[in-house]
């Protein structure tokens, strides 16, 4: 399928998207969240729980949270398989940015596993940078990233 961005809406998350999001979840990661967790994201977090939808489908997700006032924290992104490669994600990423930005965040941070280079590359191209690394800090044992972004 050809995709152009005018194909693609970004939303604010809604209570009938969170089967769509979990499904997406566990497609995308080793250890998924519990689904309740994202209905928990969806009720303290409406403002910057976005999903990306393709013709009334949902094919990504992007979850940001304010942990007291200026800082914000991206929690998960996924993008369906199907749909990876897309600038899907670095869509929703910035999308998410905005809203953080639009609240009154001035960092954002992030971890993401040191294995996963594709999403390491499309933060550093939204500006991102390295912060340092958080040793054993997924289930299997993988070390994670920590990345952030200083908003003007």
């Amino acid at each position: 399928m050809s995709l152009r961005f005018s194909d693609v809406t970004i939303e604010r998350i809604r209570s009938e998207y969170i089967d769509s999001v979990y499904e997406i979840e566990r497609l995308s990661f080793k250890d998924p969240y519990p689904k309740y967790l994202f209905t928990m994201y969806a009720i303290i977090s409406p403002e910057t729980f976005l999903v990306a939808k393709v013709l009334d489908r949902v094919v990504g997700y992007v979850i940001g949270v304010v942990r007291g006032k200026l800082l914000g924290h991206i929690v998960s992104i996924a993008v369906h398989p199907e749909f990876r490669g897309r600038g899907i994600g670095k869509l929703l990423l910035s999308r998410c940015i905005e809203e953080l930005r639009r609240v009154g965040v001035h960092v954002v941070r992030l971890e993401v596993r040191v294995s996963n280079y594709v999403a390491i590359k499309m933060y550093e191209k939204l500006g991102f940078r390295k912060a340092y690394i958080v040793r054993g800090y997924y289930s299997d044992g993988e070390d994670a990233l920590v990345m952030y972004l200083l908003l003007p």
